[in-house]
């Protein structure tokens, strides 16, 4: 079994390759869109929370003081 065995080459046909190409555009077109609206719905989100005054979340300043441990 020449060319079968564990680091053999396989080659694609030139349809092959168009095929895989068309699968990978479409699968990255597909993610863009998803982070388009992603995009969308935190920015709709984050003019909501301003125009209603509410406090956007902020990280803490002051760090955390240790927890005491239980006796």
């Amino acid at each position: 079994m020449a060319g079968k065995g564990k680091g053999a080459q396989t080659t694609h046909t030139a349809e092959q390759w168009e095929r895989i190409l068309r699968i990978v555009n479409e699968a990255y077109a597909d993610y863009l869109a998803g982070m388009d609206a992603l995009r969308e719905r935190v920015v709709g989100d984050v003019k909501r929370k301003l125009s209603e005054g509410e406090v956007l979340d902020r990280p803490d300043l002051e760090p955390s003081s240790p927890q005491e441990r239980p006796a």
